[in-house]
């Protein structure tokens, strides 16, 4: 075989492979543009999964000045029911950084959107927005914090099915009992 026409014979016999592989990539969807610029971080509670995006950067600056922390990390997260918070344990804040976090509003929720953010225990103040089902908050994270928590008012619930499927019981259990009850008149 000519070597000229190799790279053709290669090209068509890939046709195909090409092709099905194609058919297996999935999109992903962002809701925020912001998340594909954060880093994320996945953790169960209640059973389920939950991602959470954040971004520690270095105050340099203003606006576009500022870059990645790269030392700074999360450890892990978990959600605290008592408090109505989300409990994020830090390692190697080497520098006062900006942290902004983003997380669904079922896990946590604040009414009035009333947080109280909290690094190794001393009140932070915040900037938030809102999206439909997330919210991020932006607040100075002080060299060598170790834990950030966010108390809202709201967490997971634990067994908002199980309660909903009680409340439903109940209330067949009360109609029921009320249609077997004779009714009196007065006169």
């Amino acid at each position: 075989m000519h070597m000229g026409l190799l790279p053709l014979v290669v090209l068509l016999l890939s046709v195909p492979f090409v092709a099905v592989y194609a058919e297996s990539i999935q999109p992903i969807q962002h809701t925020d543009i912001a998340e594909l610029m954060m880093k994320k971080h996945i953790f169960t509670a209640d059973g389920r999964d939950f991602t959470v995006f954040y971004k520690l950067s270095t105050i340099g600056g203003v606006g576009e000045s500022t870059s990645e922390d790269h030392n700074a990390r999360i450890m892990s997260m978990e959600i605290d029911k008592e408090n109505t918070s989300l409990v994020i344990h830090m390692e190697d804040v080497m520098q006062d950084d900006v942290m902004s976090i983003k997380f669904q509003k079922e896990m946590l929720s604040a009414e009035g959107n009333r947080f109280v953010i909290l690094a190794d225990g001393k009140e932070k103040k915040y900037e938030y927005y809102t999206q439909e089902d997330a919210t991020g908050v932006i607040f100075v994270l002080p060299k060598d914090t170790s834990q950030v928590e966010i108390i809202g008012t709201r967490v997971i619930p634990e067994f908002q099915s199980v309660l909903l499927i009680l409340v439903a019981v109940i209330s067949v259990v009360l109609i029921a009992i009320r249609a077997k009850l004779p009714s009196y008149q007065t006169w």
